[in-house]
């Protein structure tokens, strides 16, 4: 079973990845995939977290 993240969330870590400019080191601050973290950025620059 796949677990569901709140929008609040991947903006915090979306936040968090483009200051830091390492997603190694968001994806161990958080304890995620760095290819979790990779797609919900580039989701985030589509414009996707904007609802």
């Amino acid at each position: 079973m796949r677990k569901k993240y709140s929008l609040e969330f991947k903006r915090e870590v979306v936040k968090d990845a483009l200051l830091q400019k390492s997603l190694s080191l968001v994806a161990r601050k958080y304890r995620l995939n760095s290819k979790m973290i990779y797609r919900w950025v580039h989701e985030y620059k589509q414009g996707k977290f904007s609802s």
